[in-house]
């Protein structure tokens, strides 16, 4: 979740769609200019030239 060029903002999928549902509004509030939620922090695309991930090698979702 991140803005990926001026004006253009980026939902990424897994194609899971369905579970998209939840960050509906989390990403609003960042799209009306209130903010990015902490929740979709670890999930900016910088995270790769910072290093950063979240969870461990032993969560359900490695990959991030």
């Amino acid at each position: 979740f991140d803005w990926v060029a001026d004006n253009v903002w980026m939902n990424a999928d897994s194609n899971h769609g369905f579970k998209m549902i939840g960050v509906g509004k989390l990403v609003a509030r960042e799209l009306a200019g209130q903010g990015l939620p902490d929740e979709l922090k670890p999930f900016r695309f910088d995270r790769f030239e910072k290093g950063t991930t979240f969870g461990s090698g032993t969560t359900n979702s490695p990959w991030v």
